[in-house]
């Protein structure tokens, strides 16, 4: 079920804590404070939780499809989090499925390749169109699983304070290694595209590994660093919440709750209130002020936070600049989400009949463009033309898993890419309808009777991105992910360790360490830093 927020009391005028955002990264902070002992509120501008987690049927022609509006599953990093054990979901009704492979890639002769969590049934798959890239692809995951380790480690910790038990561990462990951390050197100054036509032969390994993290144009220097998504995926799989992602709010809400927090929906925030370099409230805009007794934590995005909620003058001169200048257009692109209500159930049979196996493609995120179709769409993109083909990022049929999510004779579909124009030299309203044709058309190739079966169909581009979740340029990952904007430089330098230069202001959300995606680190973190300035 979609996730339902029953009316709350009236907003009280004083509390602990006031939390701004009910997505997942708001709602985790929410939990960790009342669970400390403190009195929380979140105020969440929408009518419901969730924020773009939120599960919903969208679609007026189908309303008993639902969809996941934003993200698609729980990243692995969730799972690696250890939120769910330390919050107890499970007793929240939150109930997860495993999904792997994470990906597949697929060809128009019906050839794939599934990239599985052990990378030994990755390479398996391999050996059918290279034993020479099947190597290189174990060369790759072995030379990673150290060297994620140490990356995994210092997700799950303060950017400041990262040397924790499991930190020093994961560096004695790769130090045992060094030959293989070393073979990784060229992936830190590589483009994406060089480092992958000079590793692999074929053109699956290309694709998929471009499908599944490419975040800026691939030619540029210092792109191949995003190979380490490929890292995660083989430490734990995705997982996909019962009832779609909607699942995950409404558990955290529910543990929210019950530890004595609220959740106050409808509540827009129009201004944080600062005086003496020291939050005194959040003023909402019906005008009520809140006064927090210990401290305010903002989960939009930074650029909402630090430059339209804060007062002028509230950040020094050199810290405001910086505000001004957090990257939401960089990468030149912007997001492309489609939904589309099935009165019947797709087939991919002829790609399953390659495989021989019994593996059901639908229950998977699938693409299926060339390196050299994806290098030609961010080149586009960075143009500010539309791409053609548009290149799909990931796609699947989530009811395949998760039947609760569509009537037992539909199905629903859903596609994602993240190579558009920010800024097109053809607006997208004027090209809306012919880029849903076209990337739906493309996709009927692969998944059979998609055409023939569609009841309605939701195409969003960035505008309606923007406007649905208060996300600006339509930015789902709320910072460009350059490789200059991680760590303690998320979502900028002075500005990336969740407290910030005025006193009881913490930001958190997905445009904080460690990334963005379904993971609720940002969240968890933030609220560990609020807990230790009270025990200070």
């Amino acid at each position: 079920m979609p996730p339902t927020t029953p009316p709350a009391p009236a907003v009280p005028r004083e509390v602990d804590f006031v939390i701004i955002g009910a997505g997942h990264n708001g709602l985790t902070a929410g939990c960790y404070l009342a669970r400390a002992g403190h009195q929380v509120i979140v105020v969440e501008a929408s009518p419901s939780i969730g924020g773009m987690t939120t599960t919903n049927a969208l679609l007026e022609k189908a309303p008993n499809h639902l969809f996941n509006e934003g993200a698609i599953q729980a990243t692995g990093i969730f799972g690696l989090s250890g939120i769910a054990e330390e919050l107890q979901l499970h007793k929240y009704d939150l109930r997860m499925i495993s999904v792997d492979p994470a990906h597949v890639q697929l060809a128009p002769d019906g050839s794939s390749l599934a990239i599985w969590k052990d990378a030994g049934k990755t390479a398996d798959e391999l050996r059918r169109f290279s034993a020479k890239d099947a190597r290189a692809w174990l060369d790759l995951a072995n030379a990673l699983a150290p060297a994620m380790k140490i990356v995994v480690a210092y997700m799950k910790t303060h950017p400041l304070r990262p040397f924790t038990k499991e930190m020093s561990a994961a560096i004695a462990g790769a130090a045992r290694h060094p030959k293989r951390l070393w073979s990784l050197r060229h992936l830190a100054t590589a483009s994406h595209t060089e480092f992958l036509e000079e590793t692999f032969e074929s053109e699956l390994p290309k694709g998929a590994l471009a499908a599944m993290a490419a975040f800026s144009q691939m030619r540029l220097d210092m792109t191949a660093w995003a190979m380490i998504y490929l890292g995660v995926v083989q430490q734990v799989p995705n997982m996909m919440p019962v009832g779609g992602t909607g699942s995950l709010p409404a558990a955290l809400h529910r543990c929210l709750t019950a530890h004595g927090g609220a959740v106050h929906t409808s509540c827009r925030v129009q201004e944080i209130v600062v005086a003496g370099n020291r939050v005194t409230g959040v003023r909402l805009d019906n005008d009520q002020l809140i006064r927090p007794r210990k401290g305010v934590l903002s989960t939009c995005n930074p650029v909402i936070t630090l430059n339209e909620l804060l007062p002028d003058g509230a950040l020094e001169r050199k810290l405001a600049v910086r505000a001004k200048d957090i990257p939401l257009r960089k990468t030149h692109a912007t997001s492309l989400k489609i939904n589309v209500a099935l009165d019947g159930h797709v087939s991919m049979k002829r790609h399953e009949k390659w495989r021989g196996n019994d593996l059901d493609l639908r229950r998977h995120l699938a693409a299926w463009h060339t390196l050299e179709e994806q290098d030609a769409a961010w080149n586009a993109v960075v143009r500010g033309d539309w791409p053609d083909p548009v290149p799909v990022s990931c796609s699947m049929i989530p009811s395949a898993v998760d039947p609760s999510q569509a009537p037992e004779d539909g199905s629903t579909f859903y596609l994602w890419s993240g190579v558009i124009p920010v800024t097109p030299r053809e607006p997208w309203e004027d090209v809306r309808d012919k880029i849903g044709d076209s990337v739906l058309r493309d996709c009927a190739q692969y998944y059979e009777g998609l055409d023939t079966l569609e009841i309605d169909r939701a195409v969003l581009g960035g505008p309606d991105i923007e406007e649905r979740f208060n996300a600006p340029a339509g930015n789902v990952y709320h910072v460009d992910p350059l490789i200059t904007r991680f760590g303690p430089l998320k979502p900028a330098p002075g500005l990336g360790a969740y407290r910030m230069p005025i006193a009881g202001l913490y930001l958190s959300g997905a445009g904080t360490h460690p990334v963005g995606g379904v993971c609720g680190l940002p969240g968890k973190l933030a609220a560990q830093t609020a807990l230790r300035d009270q025990g200070k």
